[in-house]
């Protein structure tokens, strides 16, 4: 695998020209040996001390913080380009799916948040914009551009592990598509889905595969301890004769990331089934983690921005990885993306939906 020519394409390992002063520039001398060392946590909670970010130009310790929130998730960028490239040398048509679970056994507990903060991180450093907005970008905007092209899909493989409640590699061998958690998953999320577009929905909800349904919805507020509040209706969804807890945004018109059980106080519980216990929202933030970003957006962007990349570098490398992203583009689209007009998104819902069911 050669990853060493794209390897070149990111911005300085991420940092922007590094430190030289120790006396000027204390705290990023600082961060800059925290990031060396893989000590992670030490850098995000220096740079978000605004006295730390004075030591950087402009908003420049956006690139150091979301740095450390990727390097957090125990993913590491060259890592990733190999397992993406090496992956094309597999007879399976199953490359997509055999990359999730790679990274997914790699990757740390904090990843799904983590990967928000990096990507939210490098986005500001481009002050918001869109990559795909920016004329003539620099060679650093480049860079960073490429990193949140893996960053999205890396939200992706985790958003995947997560449906399967960390199962990822019973849903890779389930040919069949019967996976229980993932059926139930995507079925939540095909009914937030429609959910936002017709508010006269019903219950049961009947729209999703053969045996699995939508059984009750039922509103609740969540309140932290600082007195905030986050609305969502807690879905019941059936399947085999076991029923599976979400949390539906319908403001957003997703279901949102969710682990172990809580009362509407984020206090502990145990059985979903018992009023008063729900699935346990994973950010208590005010920014929720909806499962359409990182499994259909983050998707479609995160090639998108790859792409765009790769084909200005051009060089071997990049032809490879061009290819492993065909393949995946094939794997969870049958017809790909070819016929796709410009500037119009590759993937739609109903082939995510289709791929995670493996219909």
């Amino acid at each position: 695998m050669k990853a060493t020519y794209l390897s070149a394409l990111l911005p300085g390992l991420l940092l922007l020209g590094g430190c030289n002063d120790a006396e000027t520039e204390v705290c990023r001398y600082y961060v800059q040996q925290d990031l060396d060392s893989g000590n992670y946590l030490s850098a995000i909670e220096r740079i978000e001390d605004a006295s730390c970010q004075a030591d950087y130009p402009e908003n420049e310790f956006f690139v150091d913080l979301g740095s450390a929130y990727l390097g957090k998730t125990g993913l590491t960028l060259p890592t990733v380009m190999s397992a993406m490239i090496d992956d094309t040398d597999n007879a399976s048509n199953d490359q997509f799916s055999i990359f999730v679970e790679e990274v997914a056994n790699s990757a740390s507990n904090s990843a799904l948040l983590d990967l928000r903060n990096s990507h939210n991180a490098f986005i500001n450093y481009l002050g918001g914009q869109r990559c795909i907005d920016i004329v003539e970008p620099t060679s650093t905007q480049d860079g960073i551009c490429l990193v949140i092209g893996f960053v999205d899909i890396l939200k992706t493989t985790m958003a995947i592990d997560a449906m399967t409640e960390g199962n990822v590699s019973d849903w890779i061998n389930d040919t069949e598509g019967n996976n229980p958690a993932m059926i139930r998953s995507t079925c939540a999320l095909q009914y937030s889905y429609d959910h936002k577009n017709d508010s006269e929905f019903t219950i049961p909800y009947l729209k999703c595969k053969e045996g699995v349904s939508v059984d009750n919805s039922e509103f609740v507020t969540f309140t932290a301890s600082d007195n905030t509040t986050k609305d969502y209706n807690s879905l019941t969804v059936s399947y085999q004769g076991e029923a599976g807890y979400f949390l539906e945004s319908e403001a957003i018109g997703s279901t949102i990331f969710s682990k172990d059980y809580c009362q509407a106080d984020y206090s502990a519980c145990a059985d979903p089934s018992v009023q008063g216990c729900y699935a346990c929202p994973v950010n208590k933030g005010v920014e929720d983690l909806n499962i359409q970003d990182f499994v259909l957006d983050s998707l479609n962007s995160g090639f998108d921005n790859i792409e765009t990349l790769i084909e200005n570098a051009g060089g071997e490398d990049s032809d490879e990885l061009q290819e492993s992203i065909d393949d995946f583009k094939l794997e969870i689209k049958a017809e790909g993306c070819e016929q796709i007009p410009e500037g119009e998104d590759c993937f739609t819902m109903d082939d995510i939906i289709d791929y995670l069911n493996k219909q």
